[in-house]
């Protein structure tokens, strides 16, 4: 019995250990997407920038050579980003699955991480969407959101060009909103836009910048890979009876994830589900809440 209990307080502090390096992962995640959109958008500012005339602005008939270089960069944007995801989804697997090593053989955990990893890159979700889906949905908004601002500054710079032209040919001054028209199309101005719309600064859509989208869909899936994986292993141990719900620390507002944590719903105790498929986690995308194994009485 006190064996038991050794081997589960093991388990239950390698767990917590997982959870944490877990959360460092969408953390350093985060950060590692900033630097990854903060390049594209300073390569995007930079041919902003070329493509502007001697008066520092980016005429209407250069506009399409700027979409498509905006088009190309969000192409390359695309290939790094994913590649990052799919590197940190295998790493956080094993982490998740790497708590048991002292229980279960080698060969089980590489089958649970290889089983995991695919389970999160084909699951569907209650919207109907696969993790490529959101993929593609991040590059669609990107794309609209870049080439939407710029054709507006630069088709408001033309007509706002055009009417300064009248104006100061009459001899008259020009309107504040003309001159804001026309400085919204120059190159260092439109650059210095798009690069806030890339890394943060708040869009009409989603009221976040465009990264945010991006560090949303990185924190989901790789919470995703971790709990997978861990409850993949976890049911292979002897002597499981269940999983805990567990709320995270920075758990703040009540939500869904209170009533799974707290529901008895098996009688095995509060937020205890005896196997993957009557377990509720994760309750909501971007969570960071966890599980955690736990061997009933003999483990108390």
């Amino acid at each position: 019995m006190a064996a038991n209990r050794d081997r589960a307080a093991l388990i239950r502090a390698a767990t917590l250990a997982a959870v944490e390096q877990r959360n460092q992962l969408g953390d350093q995640s985060a950060q590692d997407l900033l630097d990854t959109y903060g390049e594209a958008a300073k390569a995007i500012a930079e041919h902003i920038q070329r493509a502007a005339g001697q008066d520092d602005r980016v005429g209407l008939e250069r506009l399409q050579n700027v979409l498509a270089h905006v088009r190309a960069e969000l192409r390359r944007l695309q290939e790094r980003r994913d590649g990052q995801l799919y590197r940190l989804i295998e790493q956080s697997a094993r982490l998740g699955a790497d708590v048991f090593a002292g229980a279960l053989p080698e060969s089980t955990l590489f089958a649970v991480n290889h089983s995991a990893v695919a389970f999160v890159r084909s699951f569907t979700a209650a919207d109907g969407l696969q993790l490529s889906d959101r993929l593609w949905r991040l590059n669609r908004n990107a794309a609209q959101v870049l080439t939407d601002h710029i054709q507006f500054a630069v088709i408001n710079g033309e007509s706002a060009h055009q009417a300064m032209l009248h104006s100061m040919g009459r001899g008259e001054g020009v309107p504040a909103d003309i001159a804001s028209a026309y400085n919204g199309a120059r190159g260092g101005n439109l650059g210095r836009r798009v690069r806030s719309l890339m890394t943060g600064e708040a869009d009409p859509v989603n009221g976040k910048g465009v990264v945010y989208q991006a560090e949303r869909v990185f924190r989901t899936e790789i919470n995703r890979a971790h709990g997978e994986a861990y409850m993949g292993a976890a049911f292979q141990t002897d002597g499981v009876v269940g999983v805990r719900f567990r709320l995270s620390p920075n758990h703040r507002v009540h939500d869904v994830c209170d009533n799974h944590a707290h529901a008895d719903l098996y009688g095995l105790g509060p937020g205890v589900y005896p196997d993957r498929a009557r377990c509720p986690w994760p309750a909501h995308p971007n969570t960071l809440s966890y599980v955690e194994v736990t061997f009933g009485m003999q483990d108390e």
